[in-house]
C-alpha cells in the first residue's frame, strides 16, 4: 500500500509538457480523482499522456484506478480529444469528448467463502477542463467529465503534468 501511495504522489507531482498548445507538444502527468455516482463517492489516482496533433487540438490517453469502497474497486481507460483555448499567457480552457472503458470488481467474503463479480462497460465522455501553465515544462489543472457507460457517473480530476 505504501508503494502505491508513493507512486500516486510521484505521478501527481509529475510536470507537464510545452507551455503552449502547439503541434507536436506532449505531456505526461498524473491525477487525483473523485468519482461521483448517485450518492456514491470514491477516490482514485491516474496517469495520463497527451499529444498535440495540430495547434490547440490534442489527444489524451489516461488510466485511472479507483480505490475499493463498499466491496467494489474500479478502473477505467479513457481516450479523449481536447480543444485548448489559450486565455492570456498561462491559462487554458478546453472542452473534451472521447471514449471510456470502465471495469468494476466486486468481492465479498463471509464464513470462509468469497464471492466475486467483474463487469466491464464501454461508453463515452463529455466534459471540460482548466489548466494553468507555471512554466514551459509544468502545468496543473482541474477537469470535470461525465462518463456514460451502463448508466453514468461524474469524475472530477486534479492533476499536474510535465510538458516536453
Amino acid at each position: 500500500m505504501k508503494k502505491i501511495l508513493l507512486m500516486a504522489v510521484a505521478m501527481m507531482m509529475a510536470v507537464t509538457m510545452n507551455a503552449q498548445s502547439e503541434k507536436g507538444a506532449m505531456a505526461l502527468g498524473g491525477n487525483f480523482n473523485i468519482g461521483l455516482d448517485h450518492g456514491y463517492t470514491n477516490f482514485g489516482i491516474g496517469a495520463k499522456y497527451s499529444y498535440n496533433f495540430i495547434d490547440h487540438l490534442r489527444g489524451e490517453a489516461s488510466f485511472d484506478y479507483f480505490f475499493k469502497k463498499d466491496y467494489v474497486s474500479q478502473w477505467d481507460i479513457n481516450v479523449n480529444l481536447h480543444y485548448v483555448f489559450d486565455i492570456k499567457e498561462k491559462h487554458g480552457l478546453y472542452p473534451l469528448a472521447g471514449f471510456t472503458y470502465i471495469h468494476q470488481h466486486s468481492s465479498v467474503s463471509y464464513g470462509g467463502y468469497t464471492a466475486t463479480a467483474n463487469t466491464g462497460h464501454a461508453g463515452f465522455n463529455l466534459g471540460a477542463g482548466y489548466e494553468y501553465r507555471f512554466s514551459d515544462h509544468f502545468k496543473a489543472g482541474v477537469e470535470g467529465k461525465f462518463q456514460w457507460a451502463d448508466g453514468g457517473r461524474g469524475v472530477i480530476s486534479f492533476g499536474a503534468a510535465y510538458m516536453f
